[in-house]
């Protein structure tokens, strides 16, 4: 998954400098926008499995919750006049999961029941 998203980050970038006078380049900008999101989904999921939990849930709430949000901003914005792009909204969804899992607890740390401090 890595790979696949560094690959999608390093296309999406020479491809936006080659096609710079031309629309194209805005599809290609998104391309490496998705790498970046999937670079940080992956670093969600290695940090959850270190914390105990499940890296392919973790990795797709860091990639999917983003995408989501960020194409609902756009629509909304649009909707209501406004230019723009959800990008920064994405990594600011993105960069919020990498902080929850970063401050989660480890799986299994919590006090049990019936245990005195």
């Amino acid at each position: 998954m890595l790979l696949l998203f560094l690959s999608l980050l390093v296309i999406g970038l020479a491809s936006y400098v080659v096609f710079a006078g031309l629309w194209v380049r805005y599809i290609f900008a998104h391309i490496g926008g998705l790498g970046v999101i999937g670079l940080i989904g992956c670093w969600v999921g290695s940090v959850a499995k270190k914390k105990g939990y499940s890296y392919w849930g973790a990795f797709s709430l860091g990639l999917m919750t983003p995408v989501m949000l960020g194409v609902s901003s756009v629509g909304v914005v649009h909707t209501l006049g406004g230019h723009g792009c959800g990008g920064i909204v994405s990594l600011f969804v993105a960069i919020a999961v990498v902080l929850y899992y970063h401050l989660a607890k480890k799986r299994g740390d919590s006090l049990k029941i019936g245990t005195t401090v």
